[in-house]
């Protein structure tokens, strides 16, 4: 991409941002997101409550029994002890259901609320702007939605259950700690009191440095996912010792952030363990004291010896919750970083144009116009905050929204196309020629919506791009990009991903034949192991390039689209599948608005009217006769096309070497007998 005219602005972002979010905030996604985990929220807490509630009986019972029966033996001491024992044991029994029954409700709403937040997030990615997730690396939005939300499922699994019972039975403690003694109990809380006030601090640097462990850990997962899926070049390059010292350094930093994120948490242990220390050793100490002399502090405390038993129990059933919750501090912290890097997706706007808003195309073949249209890869997504108002139903983008007319705010990147105004009939076959960097892409990225104007307006049908409703858009334009993507599934499956309904209906596969017939790609097909059921492997391994670019003109002729891009959809053919995906390509184009985006110069000899882009402008545009005897760009981009192919005819081979076509031919054949002999093994 060649251009001047630096832009300047705000870089784009990527996701939203909730590093920085209050705890009122995370409470409200909290409770928007995953609904699951708050409905009911309740009877959750009735449940640890009544748990926490039947531990707690046990120094009532234990006192009881000390102060009526077994310090002051007589008849009914028996009695006595028996019914603190089964009060003690029932009490037990209860608070085991309860348990019981709160780790179920727990774990079930919360595998459940993660699940359906896994499954909101992809239909979230699905929906972010071609522009902003051009900027996240998939093994980030990877990382969000499994390893990260994986920390939330280990912490419910090793405690937070426990931690939410044992919370409920803190609070029962002190205030029965209160109600034995106020004068024992105000350290015992104030001490509490300041200890929960330091640990809100170190839990805000230990929150932030667990979300840049979470971080480091997805770049971590690019890096390697990187180094294994490019493993081929890698080992065709000799690079091995860079990918494996750039893989060493990012796992050098996850254990860096995992070091440096110690500090704090051995910190906040260390002082938890000095306040508890400070708690025990004062109740035993003063309660013992005042129970022997109750004249130490007026007004002395009367307690007798069950009561400081209880009393004693009551501490340790207070202790114990504040030590787990100091010393959980980081499962915590971790859960509740990798829960906000999920939402963070969810908070992201959506790009989908719906809603009363949003405008249906004109039937039949599109006309294209760009007036004064200006784009650059620098810019934020601009268009998205009007495009999730229309999602949300909220008023019409209207002809003047920010992705189509006026002087959008600048990005800090530099201009691929400039001041374009172009218009493209309806049915019209059109190619866009240009050296490497013209614009020619980018071009192509803004009438499918991957890339938003800066300037000017962008119209289909007559209709500003942005106002068009997504389903719309989806079922009336299509783009067969020069790399297709394919499923790792069969090429029936690829191409019937197009297909906007049940795939398994008779009728989608009536309209799957017709359409390998029509585009004349029986003959290849039978020719394959399986035939059409024959699997492509992971991203169309198993596949040629051009039998790739086969399969998605068959997928796109399946959409039957009114406007039809082709970014270089015949650059990387051998000439064998040359003849196959011309003839697919003169079926598909017929009765409909068709881009071609070339660099081949047989592609614009066969179009209706050529555009030449220079520097993001159209300097010439005409039709090919015109444009090849006339001064300028495209003569001088067709001759030296003409001068390397002539030269390339003429270039002598080995003896050994076959005549033209043959070695493809040649390959081919050898890539369909891999092929058989990988489904026979």
């Amino acid at each position: 991409m060649s251009s001047t005219n630096p832009a300047s602005g705000p870089a784009p972002a990527r996701l939203a941002d909730l590093a920085g979010a209050r705890g009122r905030t995370l409470i409200h996604l909290l409770r928007t997101t995953t609904p699951m985990l708050t409905s009911g929220l309740a009877l959750t807490l009735l449940l640890a409550f009544v748990a926490g509630a039947g531990r707690i009986v046990t120094p009532l019972t234990v006192q009881y029994a000390l102060d009526h029966g077994l310090l002051h033996p007589h008849p009914g001491t028996a009695d006595v002890v028996l019914r603190a024992v089964g009060v003690g044991a029932g009490a037990t029994v209860l608070a085991a259901a309860a348990s019981g029954w709160l780790n179920r409700r727990v774990f079930r709403r919360t595998e459940a609320a993660l699940a359906q937040l896994r499954a909101d997030g992809v239909a979230r990615i699905h929906e972010i702007s071609y522009e902003r997730f051009a900027r996240i690396p998939s093994a980030d939005l990877v990382s969000r939605l499994t390893s990260d939300l994986d920390t939330v499922t280990t912490f419910v699994q090793n405690g937070g259950v426990l931690l939410l019972v044992n919370a409920a039975q803190m609070v029962i403690a002190a205030v029965l700690i209160s109600i034995y003694s106020w004068q024992l109990a105000l350290p015992v809380l104030a001490a509490a009191a300041l200890l929960l006030v330091v640990m809100r601090r170190i839990q805000a640097v230990v929150g932030r440095r667990f979300s840049v462990v979470r971080e480091r850990v997805s770049a971590m997962q690019s890096v390697i996912g990187e180094a294994i899926i490019g493993i081929a070049v890698i080992r065709s390059t000799g690079t091995e010792r860079r990918s494996r010292a750039a893989a060493d350094e990012s796992i050098e930093q996850v254990a860096a952030a995992q070091r440096h994120t110690l500090v704090p948490l051995h910190t906040n242990t260390a002082l938890g363990e000095v306040a508890i220390s400070f708690i025990t050793t004062f109740i035993v100490i003063a309660g013992v004291r005042w129970s022997v002399d109750n004249t130490w502090w007026e007004p002395g405390l009367e307690l007798s010896a069950g009561e400081l038993v209880a009393l004693l129990l009551l501490v340790t059933f207070f202790v114990r919750p504040l030590q787990l919750l100091v010393t959980m501090l980081g499962e915590v912290q971790s859960a509740v970083a990798g829960w906000r890097r999920a939402i963070e997706v969810l908070a992201t706007p959506s790009a989908v144009v719906a809603g009363p808003g949003a405008r249906e195309l004109p039937p039949g073949p599109i006309a294209v116009d760009l007036h004064g249209v200006a784009a650059s890869y620098g810019d934020a997504n601009v268009g998205v905050t009007a495009n999730a108002g229309l999602a949300a139903g909220g008023g019409s983008a209207g002809g003047d929204s920010a992705a189509n007319v006026g002087d959008v705010a600048a990005g800090d990147g530099l201009l691929a196309l400039r001041d374009v105004t172009i218009g493209i009939d309806p049915g019209e076959h059109v190619a866009v020629v240009g050296e490497t960097g013209s614009g020619k892409s980018t071009f192509a990225r803004l009438l499918t919506r991957q890339l938003s104007a800066r300037r000017g307006r962008v119209l289909l049908g007559g209709i500003p791009i942005a106002q068009v409703g997504d389903r719309s858009f989806q079922r009336r334009i299509a783009i067969v990009p020069q790399d297709p993507f394919l499923f790792d599934a069969t090429i029936a499956d690829n191409i019937l991903a197009g297909v906007h309904g049940d795939t398994r209906a008779p009728e989608a596969r009536e309209a799957l034949d017709e359409i390998v017939d029509s585009l004349g790609l029986r003959p290849w097909i039978e020719t394959l192991p399986d035939g059409i059921d024959t699997r492509v492997g992971v991203r169309g391994a198993r596949l040629s390039a051009g039998e790739r670019q086969l399969v998605a003109l068959a997928r796109t002729a399946l959409v039957d689209p009114d406007l039809l891009v082709l970014d270089e959809a015949t650059s990387g053919v051998d000439p064998a599948t040359d003849v196959r995906v011309q003839h697919a390509l003169d079926a598909l184009t017929v009765g409909r608005t068709t881009i071609s985006i070339a660099h081949r110069m047989v592609t614009a000899e066969r179009a209706d009217r050529i555009l030449v882009f220079d520097d993001g402008r159209i300097v010439q545009n005409g039709r090919h006769a015109d444009l090849v005897t006339r001064p300028g760009r495209y003569a001088d981009l067709h001759a030296v096309w003409v001068d390397h192919t002539v030269a390339a005819d003429h270039v002598p081979r080995p003896r050994e070497e076959r005549t033209e076509g043959d070695g493809d031919e040649h390959r081919e054949s050898a890539s369909r007998h891999t092929l058989r002999n990988d489904r026979s093994t």
